[in-house]
Order: C-alpha cells, then sequence, then structure tokens
C-alpha cells in the first residue's frame, strides 16, 4: 500500500467435487471452500471485482488464466 499498489484477490470462487468437465460445481466464499472440493474458478462476485479494476487501470501485472479454461463449465473467469 505505501508504494501506490493494489493486489486484488478473489473474494468468491467455483469449486468442483472433481478435476472434471462434468463435476458437480457450486460458488462458495473463498474462505468457505468444502473438505474435499478444489477452486476451478473465480466466482461471480470477484469477476466483477476484476472487470471494475481492469476498466481503471494504467498497468497490469497478470500470471496464467483465472481459471480452468480447458473446461468450459470454469472457463468465465
Amino acid at each position: 500500500k505505501d508504494k501506490g499498489v493494489e493486489l486484488i484477490l478473489p473474494v468468491d470462487v467455483v469449486v468442483a467435487d472433481k478435476f472434471d468437465a462434468e463435476a458437480e460445481s457450486k460458488v462458495v466464499d473463498i474462505n468457505a471452500i468444502p473438505d474435499g472440493w478444489m477452486g476451478l474458478d473465480i466466482g461471480p462476485k470477484s469477476v466483477e471485482i476484476f472487470n471494475k479494476a481492469l476498466a481503471d487501470a494504467k498497468t497490469v501485472v497478470w500470471n496464467g488464466p483465472m481459471g480452468v479454461f480447458e473446461f468450459p463449465k470454469f472457463a468465465h473467469g
């Protein structure tokens, strides 16, 4: 913060019960991922936060996709 840099992290996540295109999925708070489930994409609240931040950004440092884009169900983020 003292350098004027904002680090934005997801607040919600699309979780799945297995790493599979047809896995059961649901959206949960980032701090409420159920045991045995895994995060495969950012959730809709996070998408909104990132969209707003990117609209006003002058510089963006990015590394990799937000979700498992190979699976359409998890490629929205």
